[in-house]
């Protein structure tokens, strides 16, 4: 399955004038203090933290700390409050909301689909900690990247949506239904491609390797898997041997499946240890355009450059089975003689 939109943290700033240490003590039950400021937590965390901007104010000084929660925002007002010492509280702001969307392609023909829909006004993406921005609003943040990691700052396009029409949880279940549709739009076309992934593999490890196609697929969330089969294929010996097929529906376009593919036929060492061909159209994908982009560069040298490209970018729970799969592949190629 691939993801299109994440909810960032929920947020707000609390400033204090009174019962400092009681309420730093509540805080510090809470959640924890950490050591970096609002913009750097909110690159950080997702929606499963919470986050408190703390201001400090004492005899004309002001001092700020960050705590971060997986606990709700309400237990911890509602500690304040029975533990009465919500008096020493000033002022609390509720930030807005932030959710992040994947889109790919031309990303800003998206935004204004999306606009189209929703109303709202597109702003610089840059900074993060607004808290000029009411809390009954919601920045809508894009990206090409895949969800299933934190996204890095630089992955992150340069224009935001604002909308204060609806509230956060409302937009997520709008762009949950219509998510693919403006991912088209920005794609440049409303449909996916059916894509067909065979692999080829002389030591008969197919579960494996089916294994690693599946952790890559939802690890870089390429799209959906929508059949599963063996098949028969005639050899450059005539033989016919058994390929295993895997029907992805993806909206990324074929030479990037090929890519994905090829880096799939190597292993750490960078041995070619199976065949992973790409069938589009019931027309097998040639990687002569993949080739062509690398003149003086060998099929391997391409092949590992893929495999480096991978494995950058899947999360890390992904690269890891990746890799106990692959070391299982090993293990199981040393225990049986080579087909001559």
């Amino acid at each position: 399955m691939i993801s299109l939109t994440r909810s960032g943290p929920e947020t707000i700033s609390m400033k204090i004038t009174d019962q400092i240490p009681e309420i730093r003590h509540k805080l510090s039950a809470w959640g924890s203090l950490i050591s970096i400021d609002p913009e750097s937590s909110l690159k950080k965390y997702g929606a499963a933290r919470r986050l408190v901007f703390l201001q400090i104010h004492t005899e004309g000084e002001s001092t700020h700390e960050t705590y971060v929660s997986e606990t709700p925002l309400e237990m911890l007002l509602a500690s304040l409050i029975n533990s009465r010492v919500a008096n020493g509280v000033e002022s609390i702001g509720v930030m807005p909301g932030y959710i992040m969307m994947r889109l790919m392609g031309d990303i800003e023909r998206g935004i204004l689909a999306i606009q189209k829909d929703l109303g709202g006004e597109i702003i610089d993406s840059r900074p993060f900690y607004r808290p000029d921005i009411p809390g009954t609003s919601s920045i809508i943040y894009f990206t090409p990247k895949s969800l299933a990691k934190p996204v890095q700052d630089y992955d992150i396009y340069h224009k935001s949506l604002l909308v204060s029409a609806r509230s956060k949880v409302a937009i997520l279940q709008y762009l949950s239904l219509r998510g693919i549709e403006y991912l088209g739009t920005a794609l440049g076309t409303p449909d996916w491609n059916d894509v067909e992934i065979k692999i080829c593999d002389s030591d008969k490890l197919f579960e494996l390797h089916r294994q690693r196609l599946l952790t890559v697929i939802h690890g870089l969330q390429m799209g959906m898997v929508l059949e599963e089969k063996w098949e028969m294929e005639r050899a450059l010996s005539h033989r016919t041997l058994p390929v295993y097929m895997m029907k992805l529906y993806t909206p990324f376009d074929v030479h990037t499946i090929k890519k994905l593919a090829m880096g799939l036929e190597y292993n750490d060492n960078g041995q070619r240890f199976a065949d992973f061909d790409v069938y589009y159209n019931d027309q097998k994908v040639s990687a002569f355009t993949v080739l062509s982009k690398f003149p003086g560069k060998t099929r391997n040298d391409i092949g590992l450059m893929n495999r480096n490209e991978v494995l950058k970018n899947i999360n890390l729970d992904s690269m890891n089975e990746l890799m106990r799969l692959e070391a299982e592949i090993e293990r199981e190629r040393k225990k049986r003689p080579r087909e001559v």
